[in-house]
């Protein structure tokens, strides 16, 4: 499961930041095929005077992951993700910046500090 951090300013109620949070995680479980139940995701908000983004983004969305996906992998997701926000909440497609940190497997310790290329199943 990839980890997800949404960054935004407090100007927005903590009810738009947990809708955004939802979407976007239902979002990204459709495009990389994860189960219900996987979930690695944080919102942080900002006071706004220690948040600033160049116009006109008002969302920073950060997805790291085990390994590399495809150029049309990353379409998909930025599409998929971009077009929910903007159907499902205030915010227009031109306010969301995306961001994929993609790590090889071996950076990552879970299951009790096994590296992620040791296990079988994707991270």
């Amino acid at each position: 499961m990839p980890v997800i951090q949404i960054e935004m300013g407090n100007k927005w109620k903590i009810e738009t930041a947990i809708l955004v949070k939802n979407v976007v995680l239902d979002e990204v479980r459709e495009v990389f095929g994860l189960k219900s139940t996987d979930r690695n995701i944080k919102v942080i908000r900002y006071d706004q005077d220690l948040f600033e983004l160049k116009d006109p983004y008002e969302i920073f969305i950060e997805i790291k992951l085990a390994g590399s996906r495809t150029v049309e992998f990353k379409r998909k997701l930025y599409d998929a993700l971009t077009t929910a926000i903007d159907e499902k909440t205030m915010f227009k497609k031109d306010n969301v910046f995306i961001f994929l940190n993609e790590q090889p497997a071996e950076n990552w310790g879970i299951k009790g500090g096994i590296p992620a290329s040791d296990i079988e199943e994707p991270v």
